[in-house]
């Protein structure tokens, strides 16, 4: 857990960008995908996508690390919380795939789907991803 000394405070978005970047790229990629099978350039299955993407969802909404996002709380100086917010954007790309498996044409939120998920791009240093997804391609 976050003992709030200077240095935890200080490192923390690096130290999350270390223990979960991978899995925020593993889902904006699967994003990426699910977007060119909507347009008809990819032929894996929405089931195929959802499975992956549920298991970088394990990895960033991971308990333990969402406990050091409490933690921030006694920092000195305010802390993004990038753990809970990156999960917040994984548990949204799932929901998403999941309406996809069911519907090609899901009925979503498409602005604060967006928002949530380039919210921990921003964190993770990535740039915003152009999607059919996210009605930005």
């Amino acid at each position: 857990m976050c003992d709030a000394n200077a240095a935890s405070c200080r490192d923390f978005i690096a130290e999350a960008r270390r223990a979960i970047g991978a899995q925020v790229l593993a889902l904006q990629r699967i994003e990426h995908e699910a977007s060119d099978r909507l347009k008809g350039l990819d032929s894996r299955p929405f089931d195929v996508l959802f499975g992956e993407t549920r298991k970088a969802v394990a990895v960033v909404a991971d308990p333990v690390g969402l406990k050091e996002d409490e933690g921030l709380e006694r920092c000195r100086n305010w802390t993004v919380p990038v753990r809970k917010i990156c999960a917040d954007a994984a548990r949204a790309v799932a929901d998403v795939l999941e309406k996809l498996v069911a519907d090609p044409k899901p009925d979503f939120d498409r602005p604060r789907f967006a928002a949530t998920v380039a919210e921990c791009e921003k964190l993770m240093d990535l740039k915003p991803l152009r999607s059919v997804i996210r009605g930005t391609d």
